[in-house]
């Protein structure tokens, strides 16, 4: 017994660590599965032409389905069972793929490899199926995805997987250097004194429709201090509306770069897949997720710290994912002034803190849903929108909008559609806490500096001139509210008003 036990730990080791290099092997003699060129070239052009809110597109999602029956098995080494088979979509920058189907016996493995070798994703394991027996994928590189899973030969009956739907990506998620030329790596000097709320804060890939988006999130503390993975963003985001699965956001940690002047030692390695909808109030724009589990350690992970008094702020920073690309930081130095914005013709008054002016950075499509700390180190707000943009490397002056946090506690009666009932799950009544470490409790509550009492102050009336809007940067088309949902919006106030001619213009409003 003692020698059989040794053997199936030997066979348990082998499966957990990376795909035999013979995954890669006779590459041509696997069946290719290709996404239908036309269907794919017409759902291309609509994202590049369609505007509205929504996470910034990057790809699109055409039906590929693919069965077991359409691969390969083997035995690569004796007691392993091996399946393969290829996905292509014609030009595509990268792939993703959507399982429809996904149930690996426990000691089963998945990999996504680019059929160059170049890149890969995995392993995905039982632990990563969601609730609804699916799988999102994060991005592979390439035209061309090679599928593997391995495991013992004993489990092979068990083993259900079927592709439903191909991301075909025009725009590739990693391209680095994609975000206007002001805005600042988290590794130079402004993120110095932030860095350990910078690894609060995550990319959000996004399958929205029949589109891939990105919006940025922020991990949170919450009064328990237990380290539930509870990630706050924007409701316009689109997560949990028109039908759009949570269990199909893809969240990756520490997508940044470790130079200040340029894009170095970028991964996107650490990634996990699905979440759980607790909370989305479309007055206020709030959604917050939960992870499906907590953080592998080795991401080493920060629970931001906030602020739900509503107190504004003298100054702070905003860190965001702009165009996806690897994280950012922009900071305020003028008090924050108490505001709201409107981000869909019809739709709601927001009530946000309006950053007047950035002294440093901007933010873009892909930054929605960040999030805005004041000078204590304490969230209190996420992105709405704005115009505030740096065309040609060149700040506009413009102003953006952070839906308040202290509006979003108790937006609604019900728990899905506030933060307090998860955030302070307890009923303590703290209505600010600081960040921590996974495995501690918070660092003792900074003494606040006293912020400005700011007054209602309606934005300028004269719209944004509207800028015009580059063919390859698609958006969104707005989804409609679904439920869970707190109640929906009265006015809160002039605001900033957007209107059809000012979709270009207020960019960051209409396409994140």
């Amino acid at each position: 017994m003692r020698t059989l036990h040794l053997g199936l730990l030997l066979l348990s080791a082998n499966l957990a660590a990376q795909a035999a290099p013979s995954a890669l092997d006779a590459l041509d003699t696997l069946p290719l599965h290709t996404a239908p060129l036309a269907v794919t070239a017409k759902a291309i052009d609509t994202a590049r032409h369609t505007k509205g809110q929504g996470p910034a597109l990057f790809a699109v999602a055409v039906n590929l389905p693919v069965t077991l029956d359409g691969g390969i098995w083997d035995t690569p080494e004796p007691g392993i069972a091996r399946w393969r088979t290829r996905v292509f979509s014609a030009g595509a920058r990268a792939l993703l793929l959507n399982f429809e189907r996904f149930a690996l016996p426990p000691e089963a493995r998945l990999w996504l490899y680019a059929a160059d070798g170049s890149s890969r994703q995995g392993p995905y394991t039982e632990a990563d199926q969601s609730a609804d027996g699916t799988l999102q994928t994060a991005i592979i590189s390439g035209e061309t995805a090679v599928i593997v899973v391995e495991l013992p030969q004993r489990q092979q009956s068990k083993l259900q997987l079927q592709l439903a739907r191909l991301g075909h990506a025009y725009k590739d998620l990693n391209d680095l250097g994609d975000a206007q030329a002001c805005e600042i790596n988290i590794a130079c000097p402004l993120g110095n004194d932030w860095l350990n709320e910078s690894r609060a804060v995550v990319k959000l890939q996004i399958l929205a429709g029949d589109g891939y988006g990105v919006c940025s999130g922020t991990l949170l503390n919450n009064t328990a201090q237990d380290d539930r993975p509870y990630i706050l963003t924007a409701d316009h985001c689109g997560i949990g509306r028109d039908g759009n699965s949570p269990a199909n956001v893809v969240v990756y940690w520490n997508f940044q770069s470790n130079q200040c002047n340029r894009n170095s030692g970028v991964s996107d390695q650490q990634n996990q897949s699905g979440v759980i909808l607790r909370a989305r109030n479309t007055r206020t724009d709030m959604t917050l997720l939960e992870l499906n589990r907590k953080p592998n350690p080795d991401y080493a992970v920060y629970y931001a710290g906030w602020d739900a008094s509503g107190s504004g702020a003298n100054e702070g920073v905003s860190i965001h994912h702009p165009s996806g690309d690897a994280k950012k930081i922009s900071q305020y130095t003028q008090p924050l002034v108490r505001d709201t914005v409107q981000i869909e013709v019809l739709g709601p008054q927001i009530p946000a803190w309006r950053v007047s002016r950035w002294a440093q950075g901007s933010t873009e499509p892909g930054s929605s849903g960040s999030g805005l700390w004041n000078q204590d180190r304490q969230l209190i707000g996420s992105l709405s929108g704005g115009n505030a943009d740096c065309p040609g490397g060149v700040y506009n002056g413009g102003s953006d909008y952070y839906a308040r946090l202290s509006e979003q506690w108790l937006a609604n009666s019900a728990a899905n559609g506030q933060l307090k009932a998860w955030l302070d799950a307890g009923n303590t009544g703290q209505l600010k806490i600081a960040g921590k470490n996974p495995g501690t409790t918070a660092t003792p509550q900074p003494t606040a500096t006293p912020a400005p009492t700011p007054a209602p102050t309606p934005a300028p009336t004269p719209a944004p001139t509207p800028a015009s809007t580059p063919a390859s940067t698609p958006a969104p088309t707005a989804a409609p509210t679904a439920a869970p949902q707190g109640d929906g919006g009265g006015g809160m106030g002039l605001g900033f008003l957007l209107t059809a001619l000012g979709f270009a213009g207020m960019r960051r409003v209409a396409r994140q």
